[in-house]
C-alpha cells in the first residue's frame, strides 16, 4: 500500500510540474490525501481542480466521495448530481444512492435507483442499487413488500453478475436476518465456486463477469471469513 502511495504521490508531483493549470494534478493529489484519510487536504484539492475546470465530472464525482467519506451525505448528494449531470454513469448514480440512505432519504435513494435502471437496464449494479435501497428503507414506506422486492432484485443483479459481491453480500445478510442460513451458506459457497474458474456468465458485459470472477479469486478470504460468520450465527461451529 505505501508503495503505491507514493507511486501516487510521484504522479501529482509529475503532473503538477507539467501544468499546474489543469485539473488533473489537483484530482490526482486529491486521490492521495484522501488515500491517507486526510478529508479536509482532499476537499481542498479537488474544489481546486474544479475551480479550473467546472464541467470535470469526476472532480465533482471525487467531491462526493471525499464527502460522503466524511460522514456529510447531504453534502455530498450536490457534489454527486451535479456530477451526474455532466455524465450520466453508474458510479455517480451509486454515490448519489448511498448518500441518501445515509441521510435516511429513502424514498429518494429508491427513487434514485430506479432511474439508474432506467439509465442502464442491463448493467447488474443499477439493479444492485434498487435492491439495497429497498431493503434498507422501513417496511411502512413499502406496504410491507420491500425485503422480497429486495430479495428480487438482488437476485437479478446476480443472475447477470454471478458473484458479484455487493449483490452478494446484500442478500446474504437479507437472509441472514431472516435466519434463513441454509441460503446464506448456498450463495456464498456458490460464489466460492464461481471464483475457482467458471467465468461463463449472463452478464451483457463480458468484461464484467470476467472482473466479478478475478474479484472472488483475490478476495476468496472475504468471502469465506463472511461464511464463518454465516456459520456462527447458526451455531455450526465446526464448520465455522
Amino acid at each position: 500500500t505505501c508503495g503505491v502511495l507514493d507511486e501516487l504521490g510521484q504522479l501529482s508531483a509529475d503532473l503538477l510540474d507539467i501544468d499546474p493549470n489543469k485539473p488533473e494534478p489537483w484530482v490526482c493529489l486529491s486521490l492521495y490525501h484522501l488515500a491517507r484519510d486526510d478529508h479536509d487536504k482532499s476537499i481542498a484539492f479537488v474544489d481546486k481542480a474544479i475551480s479550473i475546470n467546472q464541467q470535470h465530472q469526476y472532480a465533482h464525482y471525487l467531491r462526493g466521495s471525499i464527502l460522503l467519506a466524511s460522514h456529510r451525505p447531504d453534502h455530498a448528494v450536490v457534489s454527486f448530481f451535479r456530477a451526474n449531470d455532466l455524465q450520466r454513469d453508474i458510479p455517480s448514480y451509486e454515490g448519489l444512492v448511498e448518500s441518501y440512505l445515509a441521510a435516511d432519504k429513502f424514498k429518494e435513494a429508491i427513487c434514485t435507483a430506479k432511474e439508474a435502471i432506467s439509465s442502464a437496464p442491463r448493467d447488474a449494479r443499477a439493479i444492485t442499487l434498487v435492491g439495497l435501497a429497498l431493503s434498507q428503507a422501513p417496511a411502512s414506506q413499502q406496504n410491507g413488500e420491500g425485503k422480497d422486492r429486495a430479495k428480487r432484485a438482488l437476485k437479478r443483479a446476480l443472475a447477470l453478475d454471478p458473484g458479484a459481491p455487493r449483490p452478494l453480500f446484500a442478500l446474504v445478510d437479507l437472509c441472514a436476518n431472516e435466519q434463513n442460513y441454509d441460503a446464506c451458506v448456498k450463495l456464498l459457497n456458490d460464489a466460492i465456486e464461481g471464483g475457482k474458474g467458471n467465468d461463463m456468465s449472463d452478464s451483457s458485459s463480458p468484461s464484467t463477469a470476467s472482473h466479478t470472477v478475478t474479484w472472488n479469486k483475490e478476495h476468496g478470504d472475504v468471502i469465506q471469513a463472511k461464511l464463518a460468520e454465516i456459520y456462527t450465527h447458526s451455531e455450526r461451529y465446526t464448520e465455522a
